[in-house]
């Protein structure tokens, strides 16, 4: 199996895409359990055959959001550490 090599830029690009499907995610969020969640964010993942030890930071954010037992506070939280990590509402 060959390894693909990204560049800076790719890893970039990368990490927007996932960072943005948890927000698809988040947005419709109604109807789903955090473990249909966290399946739906790894196999987006995955299927960008990516390598890193970072590629699953935004599952331990669902996870964070979750086990909040304050609903508003941890969407509070969500909303600002997304609009902290990139600035994609702006």
């Amino acid at each position: 199996m060959k390894i693909k090599v990204f560049t800076g830029q790719d890893r970039a690009y990368h990490n927007e895409l996932i960072w943005k499907n948890l927000v698809n995610l988040f947005n419709k969020k109604q109807g789903l359990t955090i473990k249909s969640f966290i399946k739906s964010q790894k196999k987006f993942i995955h299927n960008l055959n990516l390598n890193g030890k970072n590629k699953y930071k935004t599952i331990e954010i669902i996870k964070n959001y979750y086990n909040n037992p304050n609903k508003y506070l941890a969407e509070q939280i969500f909303w600002n550490t997304i609009n902290n990590k990139f600035n994609l509402f702006t």
